[in-house]
């Protein structure tokens, strides 16, 4: 049975990767780094296959990652931003690239263009995925964990 399961970083997490503080095993950090806010678990055990359960409890109790949806329910919110989407909310790969060409230009400006272009050209949500990770990465960046957190409901939500 599949894990659909699904966390983010917290800001404490997203402050280790930019720390190293050595704090987490290489295999902990590894999956820090995987962990999305979009990826389910199941997804995770196929990139980290090794100790994954073990990890993600290491991670959870640290307060590295939170979970934000997923078949277990978890947190509503992380930073008071609503995470939970029910999947009748859920937006189409056309819908998400508009509301992501939209924030990227909005949040980022004209640095992002390029970004936002190669948005506005995926063909598939997994063409999608990868350059919306980035955008996240770049607003978070930008504007804080919180800020990039809003930014992938906003672009989730219909």
């Amino acid at each position: 049975m599949a894990d659909l399961r699904v966390f983010a970083k917290t800001p404490k997490g997203t402050a280790e990767l930019a720390a190293r503080s050595g704090a987490l095993s290489l295999a902990q950090r590894r999956l820090l780094i995987l962990v999305d806010g979009v990826r389910e678990v199941s997804e995770l055990a196929t990139l980290v296959p090794s100790a994954l359960e073990e990890s993600l409890a290491v991670l959870e109790q640290g307060e590295f990652i939170a979970l934000v949806g997923g078949a277990a329910g978890g947190a509503e919110t992380v930073q008071g931003v609503p995470t939970a989407i029910p999947e009748a909310e859920m937006t189409t790969v056309h819908e998400a690239k508009t509301r992501a060409v939209r924030a990227v230009n909005d949040l980022l400006g004209p640095a992002a263009d390029a970004l936002a272009m190669a948005i506005e050209a995926a063909r598939s949500g997994d063409e999608l995925r990868p350059l919306i990770r980035e955008a996240e990465r770049l607003v978070a960046i930008a504007h804080g964990a919180a800020a990039a957190q809003a930014f992938i409901v906003g672009i989730r939500r219909r």
